[in-house]
């Protein structure tokens, strides 16, 4: 069993790492005066905006060596120390990385995310620590040893997937979750020095934690899984996602004066990548009410929905799960419309 087959898996105990082969040096983009957004480093795009008093960061990275690599990153850019760490929402592509970064550094979150790893995160990633990653190590040790020829494709195959798996075992040893500094409700607002910071949940969409992050002085927005551009979104049912209120906080931010976006997973852009997050979601909600409403159960309107209709490339195993998502909330709601 290869280890992209247990991607859904890991999914489900949280551990959002993307790729296990990580970048030795990932990229980093300027995209405004002293912002920086690093690209995919092995999970969620993390900003980092340097000030003349300290910089802020958002999101962690997927592992303590990814959150080393970031912090290594940032360094190399500007020698001001990490005064904030801000924490877009739970999941472990955005958080696993914290003991990555200095002691000292204030964690601003969420008030609900310490409570949602608590509840949703801590057990499944001991679980995958203590069971089922040695358990998989296992048995790529015993078909190793079964080939013979150690020169075949087959078998080096086996070992580079050992040898990967066997760093990122270690690596995720060194999970430590630490409870943020400052929480929050609605809103919080702080200065760093001549820049101006505000974050915002505005209710359940990806999670029920989720922030936004907006740098005033340069008309940025980062959104977390908010936005995944021109990929398929993950939607988990037991984590809050709200697919009918994700809509309508892409739908308002369009109004906003917002230039630039940075999505959780996909390239920067502008504006135009709320509105296409919008729409994949308004068009799927739209045939599958539709289809609903024509008497057609869940398995019938899964059939009937064509992937192909939707310039997506990248977590299609997704599609399904956002459709059934959507069927569910549409049967929950006393709203007889999704009208949007």
């Amino acid at each position: 069993m290869k280890l992209l087959l247990t991607f859904s898996f890991l999914l489900f105990l949280n551990i959002f790492f993307v790729q296990l082969q990580a970048q030795e040096n990932p990229d980093y983009t300027e995209i405004s005066d002293n912002l920086y957004v690093i690209n995919e480093t092995n999970g969620g795009n993390i900003a980092f905006l340097v000030t003349k008093k300290g910089i802020v960061v958002v999101d962690a990275g997927s592992t303590p060596e990814n959150g080393k690599k970031t912090v290594s990153i940032i360094k190399s850019v500007s020698d001001k120390p990490i005064k904030y760490l801000i924490l877009t929402h739970f999941h472990g592509d955005h958080i696993n990385g914290i003991s990555g970064f200095p002691n000292n550094v204030k964690i601003i979150a969420h008030r609900t995310l310490a409570e949602n790893y608590t509840q949703l995160s801590r057990d499944n990633v001991n679980n995958y620590i203590e069971k089922v990653l040695p358990g998989y190590l296992v048995n790529l040790k015993l078909q190793m040893g079964s080939i013979e020829n150690k020169e075949s494709e087959e078998y080096l195959t086996l070992k580079k997937d050992y040898e990967t798996n066997q760093e990122y075992y270690e690596d995720i040893q060194n999970i430590k979750f630490r409870d943020p500094d400052i929480v929050f409700d609605d809103f919080y607002r702080f200065r760093i020095s001549d820049e101006r910071i505000m974050l915002e949940c505005p209710g359940p969409g990806h999670t029920n934690d989720n922030i936004l992050v907006k740098f005033s002085n340069h008309n940025v927005i980062h959104m977390g899984d908010l936005v995944f551009n021109k990929t398929f979104p993950y939607t988990i049912e037991e984590h809050g996602v709200d697919i009918y209120n994700w809509v309508k906080i892409l739908d308002d931010l369009k109004k906003e004066n917002i230039f630039t976006v940075i999505p959780g997973h996909g390239e920067v852009g502008g504006k135009i990548i709320l509105q296409e997050q919008s729409e994949y979601f308004k068009s799927l909600a739209q045939k599958v009410e539709r289809l609903k409403n024509q008497g057609f159960n869940l398995d019938q309107i899964i059939a009937k929905c064509d992937i192909k209709d939707y310039k997506l490339v990248g977590n299609e195993d997704q599609f399904e799960v956002n459709i059934t998502v959507i069927y569910n909330q549409l049967t929950a709601s006393k709203v007889e419309w999704w009208d949007f």
